[in-house]
């Protein structure tokens, strides 16, 4: 048996959860969901404008979910729901 603050400080410092300090509040979200907020129809045409350059703004993700075992990719960008959901106003309210 292991103390949860024990599993917990040490997950932080391996990088799998963010520091204790971190805005917990702030929600992080994943390529389908940063591809539904601004408009792409999938996470890959998302990550495909990402690729291509069209989204300068979230060329630096603000988190990572780090996985173990062979479920997809080990490392997985997050994107504040509130940087998103800005960017999505700015690009509507634009001609």
């Amino acid at each position: 048996m292991w103390r949860r603050a024990t599993v917990f400080a040490a997950a932080r410092k391996r990088g799998v959860l963010p520091p204790a300090d971190q805005d917990a509040n702030e929600d992080l979200v994943g390529a389908a969901e940063a591809a539904q907020i601004l408009g792409y129809g999938n996470a890959d045409s998302f990550i495909s404008a990402l690729g291509h350059g069209l989204l300068p703004d979230l060329e630096q993700p603000d988190g990572f979910e780090y996985r173990r075992g062979s479920a997809g990719r080990p490392r997985q960008q997050r994107w504040k729901r509130s940087r998103l959901e800005e960017l999505a106003a700015r690009r509507s309210s634009t001609p």
